[in-house]
């Protein structure tokens, strides 16, 4: 099982272990580890990609982000 495959799969466990909880501090930990999780493996699956597509991951990310003149 690769890495990637095994944070996203952590990921959600942790959303539906989340949605099942009646705890809402355990439902806040298990929301925020499972947004971790999925960082992760984005972290993870950039660093394998070539790098014609790595260039249009991070551009899409700043566009979400906006500049840093737009603030």
């Amino acid at each position: 099982m690769s890495a990637t495959i095994y944070f996203r799969s952590l990921a959600a466990r942790c959303r539906t272990s989340a949605r099942n909880c009646f705890d809402h501090f355990a439902r806040e930990e298990f929301q925020r580890l499972a947004h971790e999780f999925d960082t992760r493996a984005e972290q993870l699956e950039y660093s394998t990609l070539p790098a014609a597509q790595a260039g249009w991951w991070l551009t899409r990310r700043e566009q979400a982000r906006g500049f840093e003149g737009d603030r």
